[in-house]
């Protein structure tokens, strides 16, 4: 959106810019929402079947202290201070995807709403259905933020006059509310425009589809919007021909035309424009900007991918800003909102092209900038270039290594050399740059001993990856429609189980499908486990399975990274290691819900449960003293323990902590300005 406006607005066109995803959360944890939705589900509760009972009594039972902790939470999120303290920080956030759990359940239809990993899901509805989002935009009671539209963004939309409103969906968890949404409006008389990258994926279907357009959108932008907006703003003056808009969908006739294909000159658009923007009611102490260096992947190939595909419209790859321009957006943003931190957005960050940048940053003389982004492993992020980055300001990088066997990654198309993978791990850790891999298991054709060597490879680098920034994940594959995994699928030996015939707007198969020539959902499965259980003991100084400890969101991670570059990061997931000399001591996760009953304590996370007698939970998580870990375990293990018993106790702690059961609290010491013990 900011970039469209800084097309619009030179142009004389008045904008306005709405975050209501942003909007509608906040608006879900205001106090006498949680208070609302803890009443709501108590009236549920009531008429529900004995085993759903307990769960709708249980977190009912918790909006009263929900909607007194939450404008905490927030508060915790968006201190700085506080915010880089990951036991302050993981208790706000618990309460805060609790209390999305709260309305969620609240709600009039069976559904989901979560940001903790997005997700907007409604039960008996399939979004990829056109017939099942007819059906779900219709239902008010399908619509978390039907009331803050009625009494807030609808009255704020008449009052303005507008004489059209674009709605950009990006994320497939965006169509249910995004075309409730446009729905709506285009009842209330508003002329509605959509676009964005999630209808770009769909937007071979729309030709089939002339309802959509009765139903949603006067008009769709399926591509780049810049000339294609200005361009339909002047019809809607003036002639009203559609047909002269670019990179456009709309009816006519009962059909559904299309126009012409534009293609934008990305080296010449104008800085992003901010402005309108929420920018200080975001979930974060400091204000990240997302910028673009590129639109596209300079690699393009990789057979699993669909994220380069909104940019397939250009034959050239890489559609790149230059340098210099890129630096003057960044300072010019940097003084005027008061931003010194910058996510690159772009798909894979080319060594070169990172060493311009870093050129054209230096000039600035702003050493407090700092900046992160995506990349792919390879030769050219030489000790050197690191080192340069890193004075430049890159805190963290986000590598794709997929794989760790060679011929996989050929057979994917990679592009990348295994052997080279730890040479530039390796020189990002000595410049002080942060990183995280990504990895998957069960490619097409991948068998035992290929999925293995991924598996290895975070093993035989431990020491790499045995830092508190330094992270990494193994996962499933999941088959996306716009890859060559899904158009050539026998060609790959996939074998699809679900029917895809009859879905309209269709993402991704999941892994609802098979290797003839590989790995089984069971096997894939019982490696993910075997990786798990690999991963635990190895990380247990900084990582949980998965990360607990530094957020993995990109955001919180750059903050984290910068927060703590060339310093110690004093926080743990585990408290036995005998070269720390840090006092520690224990405490139950105040977001956590404590039962007792018959003598026993029950602690109870969104992660997990235990049950404990009276005199463990007070020696677990109600002993005041700050001790080093060595003496916690030796003090939980008794007197005389062996080294199996103390080994089992310090086994137990971290699996109390992975689950968001138990803290390690670091006594407070003035160097990180933190001061006091953790809430209550």
């Amino acid at each position: 959106m900011p970039a469209l406006a800084a097309v619009l607005r030179p142009a004389g066109v008045g904008v306005t810019l709405l975050d209501l995803d942003i909007e509608g959360v906040l608006d879900l944890l205001r106090p006498e929402r949680l208070l609302e939705a803890g009443k709501r589900l108590t009236r549920k509760a009531m008429s529900a079947d004995p085993a759903r009972r307990r769960l709708l009594e249980r977190t009912a039972y918790r909006a009263p202290e929900l909607a007194e902790t939450i404008p905490a939470s927030l508060a915790t999120i968006r201190d700085p201070t506080l915010f880089c303290d990951p036991v302050r920080l993981n208790c706000a956030r618990e309460r805060l995807y609790d209390a999305l759990d709260l309305t969620s359940l609240a709600a009039p239809c069976p559904m989901r709403y979560q940001t903790e990993v997005l997700r907007y899901e409604v039960d008996g509805i399939d979004p990829s259905r056109f017939s099942d989002l007819l059906e779900v935009t219709s239902d008010p009671g399908a619509n978390l933020f039907d009331d803050h539209w009625q009494t807030d963004v609808f009255p704020r939309l008449e009052k303005g006059g507008y004489d059209l409103v674009g709605i950009s969906l990006t994320l497939r968890w965006q169509i249910i509310p995004g075309l409730s949404l446009a729905r709506q409006l285009r009842r209330k008389g508003f002329r509605v425009l959509l676009g964005g990258t999630a209808i770009a994926k769909v937007s071979h279907r729309l030709p089939h589809l002339p309802d959509f357009f009765t139903e949603f959108a006067d008009a769709v932008v399926i591509r780049e919007g810049e000339t294609a907006l200005l361009e339909l703003i002047d019809q809607l003056q003036a002639g009203r021909d559609l047909g002269k808009v670019p990179n456009l969908m709309y009816k006519a006739d009962g059909k559904v035309c299309s126009t012409r294909l534009h293609i934008e000159d990305y080296a010449a658009l104008p800085t992003p424009d901010f402005d309108g923007m929420p920018l200080g009611r975001y979930l974060s102490p400091q204000l990240v900007l997302p910028l673009m260096v590129g639109k596209g992947c300079y690699h393009d190939e990789c057979t699993f991918c669909d994220i380069p595909f909104i940019n397939r419209v250009s034959p050239k790859r890489y559609r790149t800003r230059a340098a210099d321009k890129l630096a003057a957006d960044i300072d010019a943003l940097a003084g005027k909102h008061d931003c010194r931190h910058f996510l690159l957005a772009d798909e894979a960050l080319p060594p070169r092209v990172l060493d311009r940048i870093a050129d054209a940053l230096e000039p600035l003389r702003r050493p407090d900038l700092v900046f992160s982004g995506y990349a792919r492993l390879e030769p050219g992020f030489t000790k050197q270039l690191c080192s340069k980055l890193a004075r430049a300001g890159l805190r963290r990088l986000y590598f794709g290594l997929e794989s760790a066997d060679q011929g996989t990654l050929d057979r994917m198309h990679k592009g990348i050399r295994i052997e080279n993978a730890t040479t530039v791990l390796r020189n990002c850790r000595s410049a002080g740059i942060r990183f995280h891999v990504f990895s998957m298991i069960g490619f097409p054709g991948e068998h035992h001993d290929s999925a293995r060597r991924t598996i290895a490879f975070f093993a035989d680098n431990a020491e790499l990856f045995d830092d508190p920034g330094n992270t990494f994940d193994i996962h499933e594959l999941e088959i996306l429609t716009d890859t060559p995994y899904f158009s050539e699928a026998d060609k790959f030996g996939i074998r699809i189980d679900i029917s895809t015939e009859d879905r309209d707007f269709l993402f991704g198969i999941g892994t609802n499908w098979e290797n003839t020539d590989g790995l089984t959902r069971a096997e894939v499965a019982a490696l993910l486990g075997e990786a798990g259980e690999l991963a635990g003991p190895r990380f247990s100084r900084y990582h949980a399975w998965p990360p607990v400890v530094w957020p993995a969101q990109e955001e919180w991670s750059l903050i984290y990274a910068d927060r703590y570059f060339g310093r110690p990061f004093p926080h743990r997931v585990s408290v036995s290691d005998g070269a720390d000399d840090t006092l520690y001591r224990l405490a139950w996760n105040p977001a956590a819900v404590v039962d007792r009953s018959d003598g026993n304590c029950i602690v109870t996370s969104r992660r997990g449960s235990v049950t404990l007698d009276q005199a463990s939970f007070q020696a677990l998580g109600e002993d005041a003293r700050y001790r080093r870990g060595p003496d916690i375990v030796a003090a939980l293990a008794g007197r005389n323990a062996t080294d199996k018993r103390r080994s089992d106790i310090e086994g137990f702690v971290v699996g109390l902590v992975r689950q968001r059961l138990l803290d390690i609290v670091r006594k407070p010491t003035d160097d990180i300005g933190l001061q006091g013990s953790i809430p209550s």
